[in-house]
């Protein structure tokens, strides 16, 4: 058996053959030299053309003067079922008029008869090579269809097109996605360079033209941004590129893709416009900001300046009254004073917090590397320091560094920590934990206690200053309820968000999150 019929794999044969003894002894040497061969048999053409039926084999190898149905005839209908079928003739010297019937009907191999086993291998080998060959043929010819198959619907869902010309003959090819781009069916147009530049609106062929059959060998230097005008009047924008090949024979070929980008483009003007609109919006809404922040700072500068004066007034005449009511003998007048006095200072306490809350938005972020951990240890450390007669537990994670302004995030944690200090101050074993989570791939860092804890529908008022959801005086230690109002200023600062979680008689956990690159300097305007 040759090379070729061992590459070709498995194949079948129908041999047909009226003398017992000979179909055996052939039989037996064709299953010895090709075990790849799949042999049927058959002992007259009748009963051999049932068996094709059934197996439709590649091979027919048929005896020509049998009973009942002789070769050529059998032949001649098996012809008709597969007329690619290879049949090998197998005849004797006396057969002249029956070989030259089957040559008639397409049978091109024969053998002699009486049988010489080297012959027939040769024979056999010839066509099984053919068959391989064949097949090898038919199986690239499929790959050759199924790459052209995918090319053309991957170009037709890429809406890009393509195109090739021989620049010494001017021959020129489209692909069909090219024909569609154009508006018109495959086919219907001629490709020609002239047909080719008919395609595009009239003010942009002499661009095309010496963009791409001006540009030489190396073809376009970039992307050709034009518009093709369709028979029915609509545009469509596109983008040509091109290159000249040369092949080893110095064949030159201008070789070009066209590419649909119409939606493409719309979709960029709708961005543009969008976007021109977006930064329009932002204008406006950042110069009613600036304007809102004027204000503020306006206001913000009566409080510091021109309330202080006053209430340093009524600070003196409350001074002065006291004096007097040590000399007077009204029960009440003395009281009266005291509790004005009180009252003047606690103005000056909240107009003290409502300069530090202001001064946050006026502020400058200076951003560097924040030590987290260290910042809630220090602080831990201080408040152990003023109260050392509580026994409190912190539980400090260690290693949460990020950047941010290490002075305003220690001010945060100052006012967060204190918070969870002064409401675990019931507890005879209090506990104060700071430390991380995730939600959703985003660290989340978190200040919890055991405390007295809040009412989940009052969590709105925890962050708005000077509010406060629990009863003056409740706790040894009042504030101005400003607090969590600036921690919550601090957070947004830095680009991130804050909340909280409790339950009454349980405790409470502040959660905050922080930009991982927050925005350093001011946001107001300067100057």
């Amino acid at each position: 058996m040759s090379e070729g019929a061992r590459e070709l794999g498995a194949a079948s044969m129908l041999y047909v053959e009226d003398e017992a003894d000979a179909r055996q002894m052939v039989t037996r040497m064709l299953a010895m030299n090709y075990p790849m061969l799949e042999v049927y048999v058959a002992e007259n053409g009748l009963a051999a053309l049932e068996v094709y039926r059934e197996h439709k084999a590649d091979i027919v190898m048929t005896d020509i003067n049998m009973p009942l149905m002789d070769g050529i005839r059998m032949s001649r209908e098996i012809k008709e079922i597969n007329p690619a079928v290879t049949i090998i003739a197998v005849t004797a010297h006396s057969d002249t008029s029956y070989l030259l019937s089957a040559i008639e009907i397409g049978v091109h191999n024969y053998v002699l008869k009486p049988l010489n086993y080297q012959e027939l291998f040769a024979v056999l080998d010839k066509v099984l090579e053919q068959i391989a060959l064949k097949r090898l043929v038919e199986q690239q010819h499929r790959r050759l269809e199924e790459n052209e198959r995918q090319l053309a619907v991957a170009q037709r869902i890429a809406r890009l097109g393509s195109w090739q010309q021989d620049l010494d003959s001017g021959a020129m090819s489209w692909s069909e996605e090219l024909y569609r781009i154009c508006g018109v069916e495959p086919g219907t147009v001629t490709p020609s360079p002239a047909s080719f530049l008919e395609r595009f609106v009239p003010e942009d062929r002499d661009l095309v033209l010496k963009a791409i059959w001006g540009a030489g060998e190396s073809g376009l230097a970039g992307p050709l941004f034009c518009r093709v005008l369709r028979p029915d009047g609509s545009f469509r924008t596109v983008r040509l590129e091109a290159e000249t090949i040369v092949d080893t024979c110095g064949i030159r070929t201008v070789i070009g893709t066209c590419h649909d980008v119409t939606e493409l483009k719309r979709a960029e003007e709708q961005v543009r416009t969008l976007t021109g609109e977006l930064e329009r919006r932002v204008e406006q809404r950042t110069s009613l900001l600036q304007a809102t922040v004027s204000e503020l700072e306006s206001f913000s500068y009566f409080v510091s300046h021109d309330l202080r004066a006053p209430v340093a007034r009524l600070e003196g005449y409350c001074t002065a009254l006291l004096e007097d009511c040590g000399t007077c003998g009204h029960a009440d007048c003395r009281r009266y004073a005291e509790r004005a006095g009180l009252v003047v200072q606690q103005i000056k306490l909240i107009m003290d917090a409502f300069n530090s809350l202001t001064h946050l938005a006026r502020c400058t972020l200076s951003i560097a590397d924040a030590d987290l951990s260290g910042i809630a240890k220090t602080v831990a450390g201080d408040l152990a320091v003023l109260h050392p007669g509580r026994e409190v537990e912190f539980v400090i994670a260690e290693g949460l560094r990020v950047n941010g302004d290490p002075a305003l995030l220690k001010k945060a944690l100052e006012h967060l920590l204190y918070n969870a200090w002064k409401f675990t101050s019931k507890r005879e074993r209090a506990r104060i934990e700071f430390g991380i989570t995730e939600q959703q791939g985003v660290p989340v860092y978190f200040v919890s206690d055991n405390g007295v804890g809040f009412n989940m529908k009052y969590a709105d008022k925890l962050f708005k200053p000077f509010q406060t959801i629990h009863t003056p005086g409740e706790f040894a230690w009042n504030g101005t309820g400003i607090g969590l109002a600036i921690v919550h200023s601090i957070v947004l600062r830095h680009g991130g968000r804050i909340w909280a979680e409790g339950e009454v008689g349980t405790g409470a956990t502040f959660y905050f999150t922080l930009a991982e690159n927050p925005e350093s300097g001011s946001y107001l305007r300067q100057g």
